[in-house]
């Protein structure tokens, strides 16, 4: 069997390298949506490259097959790493920056001398989002997976003198990242202890609620486009097929008591301003209710951009302002 044909096995989609140099953006389903494909092959195209990269779909089971391969495989490049793998996919990595090892995830692999090495440009595109937004003295931050430990630690570098709340379902999870980053100013609340903040000037939403996306689990499908990061997740209730119409139906309470409880935090912090590092879609649940009762509001398509822009001049080794210039010009 041909090498090309053992890589289309490992992933649920097809790609196709024809024996040219490729990269690949690694996660569960990014060929559904994911924005560095069209990013890079734009610039590849203008540079006159043959090179490609293609959204590889691939499952928890498979991830240490595809990695095994990739580093045998000499056309192979380098990779985007998008969720779930963010920070899973370490193990697999021989070495990391010094911002991606503060942080424990990456979002950027590059291959040098069958060496994997790991980088996170999900930090630099917070650092720069986050300059939109003015001195803060009270931040509202949501979620701690792989993109959301970057947005903390940027966070806490760009308002050092800000006072911290965190939620994350997984409250042993965030207490330990945020114990490993020495911060005095802050505190990790319950989700039924949202409601109760006021003064809160900026909030950001670094977890996966609100990404329009169709997620497998237990048997059934979810999709969390329709809450907002201040939901209970735990009575959000699946369905057999994927059905949007179906799937408002069974969760209709739960989605209206979710609104209700948002607006009332919009009205209990009136100067809050919100940045949501979704951008599928641009206006997220979290960011159309801001916006509608006149809040500031910024979506991930900057971070995302400028993320993706460092992340290919890492693996390509270009420099950043003129990959920049391209990318944005055709992004």
């Amino acid at each position: 069997m041909k090498k090309q044909e053992n890589l289309n096995k490992i992933i649920s989609n097809t790609i196709s390298t024809k024996k040219k140099e490729y990269a690949l953006i690694i996660g569960e389903t990014p060929s559904s949506g994911a924005r560095s494909p069209k990013l890079w092959n734009k610039v590849y195209r203008i540079q006159n490259k043959k090179t490609k990269m293609f959204p590889a779909d691939i499952s928890s089971k498979n991830l240490k097959i595809l990695m095994n391969y990739l580093k045998l495989d000499d056309l192979f490049i380098g990779s985007a790493v998008t969720t779930p793998y963010k920070e899973v996919i370490l193990k697999y990595i021989e070495s990391i920056s010094l911002e991606a090892k503060t942080i424990g995830s990456i979002n950027t692999i590059k291959k040098t001398n069958k060496k994997m090495i790991g980088y996170n440009t999900d930090y630099h595109g917070a650092k720069k989002s986050l300059t939109k937004f003015k001195k803060k003295k009270n931040i509202l931050i949501f979620g701690c997976g792989g993109a959301g430990k970057a947005v903390i630690l940027a966070s806490i570098k760009e308002f050092k003198n800000a006072f911290f709340y965190f939620y994350n379902r997984d409250k042993k999870k965030l207490s330990i990242f945020i114990k490993r980053l020495k911060l005095k100013n802050y505190k990790i609340i319950d989700n039924n202890k949202i409601l109760n903040l006021l003064n809160i000037d900026l909030a950001i939403n670094c977890s996966s609620v609100g990404f329009n996306s169709w997620i497998f689990r237990n048997k059934r499908f979810y999709n969390l486009m329709y809450f907002t990061p201040l939901s209970n997740l735990n009575k959000v209730k699946g369905i057999h097929i994927k059905n949007g119409k179906e799937f408002l139906r069974k969760n209709r309470y739960l989605i209206n008591q979710d609104r209700l409880n948002y607006l009332k935090f919009l009205d209990q912090n009136s100067n809050c301003e919100f940045f949501d590092i979704i951008y599928n879609p641009k206006m997220t649940k979290f960011l159309k209710l801001a916006k509608i009762n006149s809040h500031k509001i910024l979506n991930g398509q900057h971070m995302n951009l400028d993320q993706a822009v460092k992340a290919f001049c890492i693996v390509n080794n270009k420099e950043f302002k003129k990959i920049n210039i391209l990318m944005r010009k055709n992004g």
